[in-house]
């Protein structure tokens, strides 16, 4: 078409227009030539136009094929033909049915007489053996006769077409060939066989696709060929098959009216489908009872068949009737049986006649007109049972067969015949793992109707046993009693044996509606019975510690208290995976302890339960340990079992020390310039206090312990005292000078072979398993382990600087005179020499406003600690010093300073003399023999005589003295050698002693201890015998007088023992001329006063029971 222009005609006379946007969609028009293939023996439908129905015209009608008929096997006659009785056989319930010969001229709808040919011809043939019907498309212009698919539906749509008939199970083939619309093979695209199983003319999905397949040629021909199954799981029905293409949107065959689609060949498929019976229940018939059977019609697709009718026969008494099924294809029948109704086995038949969809169908139900049997438990044992006991069961077995609904004695069973039969014994016990375990224990026989069986319960014999009930040996156990069925006698049907290692629901009978008259099922925990068996807790005894040391890093860690031991039962197996509780409280202890862990068995049987000892104190732990048979799901298969198990908790303790120091509350240390050091320090002679710390190793303190206190325990191990921890805090501040806390009020006193200042050990021990003379008892269960604390302490002394030689002058110095001086050191409580030490004498002049240093000088003291200097006076020149310094007046002083030092405290001379300068010497002013250098001398002389002659009478008086004293016990010693009386002599000694000493001042007064007078007689003897010896003799009046034990010759010889050496002391002590002493200081007594001296009226100081003779009427 071409365009001429704006100007050509008609054009000037037109105006412009356009349309909207359009699609066109380009199809390529494809011919599809196929044929459905089916067996043969089934018919194919064909509409005949000319068929009268009774009121209308026009029929579907089915066309059976003889041949194919005759290889199907209903030539029953095997003539080769199909007979018309034959033929009405298997047309049964199909109207208008004709047989056909196979012969295409003679087609229905043809008259081979009058050459007209049937318009089925084209459509339709066989091989005899299958149809081959030819499928349609949309571009055909021959069809088959055409019609309505429900002729009584007058809107229903016209098909042109042959229907094939089919059963569920057979396959269907269809073979066809492809074209382009030039007739040409066609082989570019895939094509697929359709089926529309639900009906909704859409062919989606897989279940409705069969796999696609590409057109091969064959032949010149491009051939295509698929197969269907019909499962039986698909309902009857008719179904649209087609043969399409993949892409069917994009092809065009045509479009008759009358074909089902635009694309592809189709040709509908009528299924039929089978009919079965399903007896919903299957009912115990009894005499004089009506009931109902109830049965479901179902096809082959497992659907009900609703609305249809059921043929019904009922043997017995030849009764039959019609019932139909309902909307879930149920149909019920009412059966009446009567009193007199014979007993045994009758048949209830059901039919179903069939429809042009489903397949007729008949079944028989046997059915059993019986007597009811009862099982009547009598008696058993039931509940709890033990190793040993006998379990029984008595049981009446009878059978009613006349009313059923009504309970009566009945008729007593008796023996194997037919009015007898069987009752099996089971027992079902169940495992550890909850597996049931079942064994017939016994086959009865009903005698008169009574059965009875006895076993004894041997929980070894059922653990051995392979089969056994109870393979564990203990548990629960259901019996039951189960009549077998000995028709006309109801029961269970015979039991496989197999069916007793099944589990869940293993007896087929229990599930019959009634059964529990004739199978009685005794429970366990109701009338059945469990076995119980006694189970065993072996704890294990152990000593328990609340703490241990880290052996890598020092630590002390908190360890719980470990419970082991296994659980077993009474056969000696171990019990697994069992919960054990355990719990504990500290005897003696208020404070709730703490929850132990929930602890389980293992595999053997063995459990180890951690409980925390955080927080307590060591004891005796009461520990329980249970097992609950019910918290472990084993209340029918064990018995509980309780273990009290006490153990000794110890525990480490640990002591600190954590204060030391001088008097009440004073703390002094000592540092050494050299490296630092620094050190607690004590004084010689001095009372000193501890304070210090007892706590268990988890930090918890320990109250009411006793602590003993040493010090250089190394040279002396016995305590110098000891002390009880606070309840409160664990704590002990003890301090020497107190008389509870220690009787002797004793400091720090020297050590022998030592010295006296120096380093030594202070040790705090707590030490419960020892019982320590002189300090503490040993516990009597002791707990807790002892622990202690070395402290090294430096005992230092303070000293006194004694001004031996003043140097000061009442008339003063003279230049250029000398000026002497001499001082010792002393121990400031011992009065005892120091030597080696240095003293620094200072000497200062007055320079009219203060004093100043001019010289400094020191001085090491010798061994009997003085220390002197000498110095030329000078006046008041100050040598060195400048011009115009001078020491005023004359005034100069020596100012003595003892040096501190690591064993001695600094200390300087009080009242330091003073030297000045004096007045001209007198024998310049005057002279005679009168002067002063000639009668001091003179002076001197004559009081040096006098004090010699005072010390020897002094002396004399003493060793009097020390002579009587030594002959009180000389004569003690020989009684206790020639008497056996050893108490009686013991006690002589020391009233004799008593009454020599309170002669001399030193009398027992009633308030005082032994110990006390001990210190004031030491004092009064000057260290003339050793203190240590007489100690000993007071040990032993103190064990005479108090102890509950005997004294013997042991003792004898230790108080002999210790006056000899007394005896030799006193000795030693008188030598030769003169009495030698030992200077022993005790400050227990600052100033000593006789014991009962008092001043009376007139003014005369007396003692207290003296009398003015000085009878002695002292006693003990």
């Amino acid at each position: 078409m071409s365009y001429a222009g704006n100007n050509e005609w008609p054009f000037p006379w037109l105006e412009g227009s356009e349309t909207d946007t359009f699609i066109i969609k380009s199809m390529e028009r494809m011919y599809i030539g196929s044929q459905i293939i089916v067996p043969s023996h089934n018919p194919v439908f064909f509409w005949d136009a000319q068929q009268f129905t009774g009121a209308s015209f026009g029929a579907w009608r089915p066309m059976f094929s003889e041949q194919g008929l005759i290889n199907a096997g209903y030539d029953l006659d095997t003539s080769g033909t199909i007979e018309q009785n034959e033929f009405d056989v298997v047309a049964s319930g199909r109207q208008y049915a004709v047989l056909w010969n196979d012969n295409l001229a003679d087609l229905p709808l043809g008259d081979a007489n009058e050459g007209i040919d049937s318009p089925l011809r084209d459509f339709v043939s066989t091989n005899s053996t299958h149809w081959f019907v030819s499928m349609l498309n949309g571009a055909d212009q021959n069809a088959p006769p055409c019609g309505p698919v429900n002729p009584l539906d007058p809107d229903s749509p016209v098909r042109c077409e042959i229907v094939p008939e089919m059963n569920t199970g057979e396959r269907l083939q269809t073979i066809g060939d492809v074209k382009n619309r030039t007739f040409d093979p066609w082989t570019e695209g895939s094509m697929v066989l359709q089926v529309d199983l639900d009906q909704d003319g859409v062919f989606a999905g897989s279940r409705e696709n069969t796999n696609a397949k590409t057109p091969q040629l064959a032949g010149g021909q491009a051939m295509v060929n698929f197969t269907w199954d019909w499962y039986t799981t698909y309902e009857a029905s008719t179904y649209t098959v087609r043969m399409n293409f993949v892409d069917s949107n994009f092809f065009f065959t045509g479009n008759q009216t009358f074909t089902l689609s635009p694309t592809g060949a189709y040709v509908n498929v009528s299924v039929v489908g089978t009919t079965d019976f399903q007896l919903n229940s299957v009912p115990t018939l009894y005499r004089g009872m009506n009931t109902t059977l109830e049965a479901k019609l179902i096809d082959n697709a497992n659907q009900a068949v609703p609305f249809q009718p059921v043929n019904w026969t009922w043997s017995a008494n030849g009764s039959s009737g019609l019932a139909q099924t309902n909307q879930q294809g149920i149909f019920k029948i009412d059966l009446n049986i009567s009193k007199s109704h014979d007993l045994g086995n009758f048949t209830m038949s059901f039919g179903f006649p069939g429809t042009s969809r489903l397949k007729s169908s008949a079944v028989s139900q046997d059915l059993w007109v019986v007597s009811r049997t009862f099982i009547n438990i009598e008696a058993s044992t039931s509940g709890e049972r033990s190793s040993g006991d006998v379990w029984s069961v008595s049981a009446q077995v009878t059978d009613d067969n006349r009313t059923p609904s009504i309970r009566d004695l009945g008729q007593a069973l008796d023996g194997q015949g037919a009015n007898g039969g069987k009752v099996l014994l089971i027992f079902e016990g169940t495992d550890f793992e909850n597996r049931q375990h079942r064994q017939i224990m016994s086959t009865l026989y009903p005698n008169a109707g009574s059965v009875y069986h006895e076993m004894l319960l041997d929980p070894q014999l059922l653990q051995d046993d392979p089969q056994s009930f109870l393979p564990d040996g203990f548990g629960p156990v259901n019996v039951i009693l189960r009549f077998e069925e000995n028709l006309p006698h109801e029961g269970c049907v015979a039991l496989e044996e197999y069916m007793l290692d099944m589990q869940g629901a293993w007896d087929p009978c229990s599930s019959v509606p009634n059964n529990e008259h004739y199978r009685r099922e005794m429970q366990y925990n109701v009338d059945g019975f469990y076995l119980k068996g006694r189970t065993t807790l072996d704890v294990d005894d152990q000593i328990v510690y609340t703490s241990e040391v880290n052996p890598v890093t020092g630590e002390v860690i908190e360890k719980p208290m470990t419970i082991t031991g296994r659980l077993t039962d009474e056969l000696g197996g171990n019990l697994s995976n069992r919960n054990i509780q355990v719990s504990y409280q500290m005897t003696g202890s208020a404070v709730e302890a703490p929850q132990c862990q929930q602890g389980t068995t293992d595999s053997d049987g063995y459990f180890s339960i951690d409980c925390p000892l955080n927080g307590v104190m060591a004891g005796q732990a009461q520990v329980t340990i249970r097992y609950v048979s019910d918290l472990n799901n084993d209340g029918y298969r064990y018995k509980d079992s309780t273990v009290i198990k006490n153990f000794a908790v110890f525990s480490n303790s640990t002591l600190i020390i954590e204060e030391v120091g001088p008097f009440l509350t004073d703390v002094d240390r000592y540092v050494f310039q050299g490296n630092g050091t620094s050190i607690p320090v004590l004084y010689l002679k001095e009372p000193f206090h501890v304070n210090a710390l007892l706590q268990q190793s988890n930090g918890n303190t320990l109250g009411g312990r006793c602590l003993n206190i040493y010090l250089s325990p190394e040279i002396n191990p016995r305590p110098i005292a000891s002390a009880v921890t606070n309840d409160a805090d664990g704590r002990i501040e003890w301090y020497s000078g107190d008389p509870e806390q220690n009787p002797s009020r004793r400091g720090v006193e020297p050590i022998g072979g030592s010295g006296l200042e120096g380093f030594r050990t202070l040790r705090v021990a707590y030490e419960p398993k020892l019982a320590v003379n002189g300090g503490c008892s040993q516990e009597a269960n002791a707990v807790v382990n002892g622990s202690h604390m070395d402290m090294t302490v430096l005992v230092r002394s303070r000293v006194d600087i004694i001004l031996q030689d003043t140097w000061s002058r009442a008339g003063g110095y003279q230049p250029d005179d000398w000026v002497n001086g001499t001082v010792q050191i002393t121990r400031d409580r011992l009065d005892v020499p120091v030597s080696g030490e240095e003293v620094i004498f200072i000497r200062e002049y007055w320079n009219g406003s203060a004093w100043v240093l001019e010289n400094v000088e020191y001085v090491t003291t010798l061994d009997n600690g003085q220390a002197s200097f000498a110095w030329q006076y000078t006046g008041t020149d100050v040598p060195g010093a400048e011009d115009g310094v001078t020491a005023v007046s004359g005034k100069w002083r020596i100012v003595v300073q003892f040096r501190d030092s690591p064993f001695f405290e600094e200390s300087f001379l009080n009242n330091t003399p003073q030297i000045e300068l004096g007045d001209p010497p007198l024998m310049e002013q005057t002279g005679g023999f009168f002067q002063l250098q000639y009668i001091l001398p003179l002076t001197i002389a004559l009081l040096l005589a006098a004090l010699i002659g005072a010390v020897m009478y002094r002396n004399y008086q003493e060793r009097r003295r020390i002579e009587i004293l030594r002959g009180i016990l000389t004569d003690s010693l020989m009684s206790l050698r020639a008497s056996n009386e050893y108490i009686q002599a013991i006690f002589n000694c020391w009233k004799e002693l008593v009454a020599f000493f309170r002669s001399k001042g030193a009398m027992k007064k009633v308030y005082e201890t032994t110990r006390e007078f001990e210190d004031a007689v030491n004092k009064m003897l000057g260290g003339i015998t050793p203190p240590h010896e007489l100690d000993a003799f007071l040990s032993l009046f103190e064990e005479a007088r108090y102890s509950d034990h005997n004294i013997g010759a042991a003792q004898r010889d230790r108080a002999i023992q210790t006056l000899s050496a007394i005896v030799n002391s006193l000795t030693l002590a008188l030598g030769e001329m003169q009495l030698s002493r030992i200077e022993v200081e005790s400050d227990l007594y600052d100033n000593l006063t006789k014991a009962g001296e008092f001043v009376d009226s007139d003014g005369n100081v007396r003692q207290a029971g003296l009398e003015e003779e000085g009878a002695d009427n002292f006693s003990l």
